[in-house]
């Protein structure tokens, strides 16, 4: 499977391959690249634990607009794993992007408060998000317990019906998840933005 995944570098090759302008600047850029979200990467699945402190030992030999590249590579790639969780195993993967952004800016204790804020957001979001689903699958199961009874006593046997299954309830969901992802996806792209402008 892993062969089969081209690596960012092997892309971008390619791509200044076909337009015959791989300069050596454009070449050394896209190395840089690839071995900072080669370190994100291992900070996501846990093989480093500081990504600040490892950061600095990759670059302690390199120029620094090299290490600038670099920088920005790695918080353009965390900015990316941060998005509205849909589950409680992804929004542990976003906090821990997260985190990633607080130790990349550990010196800074006003890019502390905005890692803050996106933390609050997205806890925010998965809390409201998981409470309207509950409420709506409450007042959609006591409209069914009636409806169970009845096909139960016709059958003869228990009925059960799946709210979550139910057209209707598909409907209604999938319209207050639109309106929900809509108003927190605007604050959350808000604050992303701010962190792409810091390291612009």
């Amino acid at each position: 499977m892993a062969d089969e995944i081209k690596s960012t570098w092997e892309i971008v090759m390619e791509k200044l391959e076909k337009i015959g302008k791989a300069s050596k600047e454009e070449l050394e850029t896209a190395q840089l690249k690839e071995e900072a979200q080669k370190l994100v990467g291992k900070f996501l699945k846990d093989e480093v634990s500081n990504l600040g402190a490892e950061f600095q030992n990759l670059t302690k030999n390199k120029k620094p607009e090299h290490k600038k590249e670099m920088f920005k590579a790695i918080v353009s790639t965390l900015l990316k794993n941060i998005v509205l969780p849909l589950t409680s195993y992804q929004l542990e993967d976003i906090k821990k992007a997260i985190t990633g952004l607080k130790q990349m800016f550990a010196t800074a204790p006003e890019i502390a408060r905005l890692c803050e804020e996106l933390e609050k957001l997205v806890q925010t979001y998965y809390n409201h998000k998981d409470a309207i689903y509950t409420e709506l699958k409450k007042r959609f199961n006591a409209g069914v317990e009636a409806l169970e009874q009845a096909l139960s006593d016709q059958v003869g046997a228990e009925v059960k019906i799946n709210v979550e299954e139910h057209p209707q309830f598909k409907e209604e969901w999938s319209k207050i998840k639109d309106q929900l992802d809509k108003e927190y996806g605007r604050q959350l792209e808000y604050l992303k933005n701010l962190f792409e402008k810091v390291i612009s």
